[in-house]
């Protein structure tokens, strides 16, 4: 067996990059290195498997990763001629954004570029998993017209700095969500339902949300879905019906015009509630009828994230070459069932329930 490529970890200082490092260090034999505008974080006890570099990428040099690497985005400071400069170095860039207007940025590039490597979007939780949940629904269930994602995410520890910042800096932001064919812009909160996010089966609010995957998953269905549409939820749900009541009142555009300071604020405060990730997948044929539902349960977001994007790693080590060069989505690369096996590894507490085809048949 050849020697595995390098690992190139962008952003890998922050929450998630610092528990992706230790799963590669310890289960593959590949280099990681983490870069960031910090110094080294943790301990070298992998030898000169673990490497770190402090570098901007915002700046205008261009970052060297040796080619034939797989690449990890973590960090929206990564400029797109990145992506492109992978691609053409037989190399495999793994995105892990959320944010759509940053997507379509590294997305164009991607599109653009001719070489051996790919670009996989859509790798992590949300998106990622539940791209996956959407794909296993719309596969198994023919018929499905319409598939809403529920994310619900426990209070019980503080997220990093980056990704509670994304999650004020979007609250006041309108996004794109597909409805009946047709894309729609939207207010975050504006659109809201409940789903049984839990094993109890009590419906629990959740109001929509800006994440990125709801317009992909349409795009990439060759219009067999009408509407693709994704919601957030926290527990506990006092907290989802007091950010819907701010929201409703106005107050988004100022959450993300001060997301940076209220971040940072936040981060101080004590945490509420349970540590878990939740997330429902439902899927509804032309007479609103339940064609499908996944549900999955696991625990913290930043260890589910870091799995997801080990799975998806293990998936790309698997073959000599990828499975589709140039612009990719998870899906073309890993399965919903792989996904699971990966998360019950890292998570044993992780529970799956799957119940598609019995209704709207």
């Amino acid at each position: 067996m050849g020697k595995e490529p390098d690992i190139v970890l962008l952003g890998g200082a922050g929450d998630v990059g610092l528990r992706l490092a230790r799963i590669l260090l310890e289960q593959t034999s590949a280099v990681v290195t983490t870069v960031s505008r910090r110094a080294a974080v943790d301990s070298d006890q992998h030898g000169d498997r673990r490497r770190h570099i402090s570098y901007d990428l915002s700046g205008a040099e261009p970052l060297k990763i040796t080619a034939g690497a797989i690449v990890v985005n973590l960090t929206e400071a990564t400029q797109p001629k990145l992506v492109s400069q992978v691609i053409k170095d037989g190399g495999r860039f793994l995105e892990t954004s959320a944010t759509p207007d940053y997507l379509r940025g590294l997305m164009t590039a991607a599109e653009a570029t001719s070489g051996p490597g790919a670009a996989v979007f859509c790798v992590g939780v949300a998106p990622g998993l539940t791209n996956l949940m959407a794909a296993k629904i719309a596969t198994s269930a023919p018929n499905t017209r319409q598939i809403d994602i529920g994310l619900e995410m426990g209070m019980g520890r503080h997220y990093g700095v980056a990704a509670t910042e994304w999650f004020l800096r979007t609250a006041g932001d309108p996004y794109q969500v597909v409805i009946d064919h047709s894309a729609r812009s939207v207010m975050p909160g504006a659109l809201k339902r409940k789903f049984a996010l839990r094993q109890d089966g009590v419906l629990r609010p959740a109001i929509g949300y800006g994440f990125a995957e709801q317009v992909l998953i349409a795009e990439r269905s060759n219009e067999s879905l009408k509407t693709v549409r994704s919601f957030v939820a926290l527990d506990p749900s006092w907290m989802t019906r007091s950010l819907a009541l701010t929201l409703r009142l106005g107050f988004g555009p100022a959450i993300s015009r001060h997301a940076t300071k209220l971040a940072k604020w936040m981060l101080r405060l004590p945490s509420l509630g349970a540590t878990h990730t939740r997330v429902v997948g439902e899927g509804f044929d032309d007479a609103d009828r339940l064609t499908g539902q996944i549900r999955v349960e696991t625990g913290d977001q930043a260890e589910a994230t870091a799995a997801m994007i080990f799975a998806t790693i293990q998936s790309l080590l698997a073959r000599k070459k990828p499975a589709k060069a140039g612009l990719t989505m998870i899906s073309d690369h890993l399965h919903f069932d792989e996904a699971v096996v990966t998360l019950q590894q890292f998570l044993p507490q992780t529970t799956v329930l799957v119940d598609i085809g019995r209704d709207g048949q």
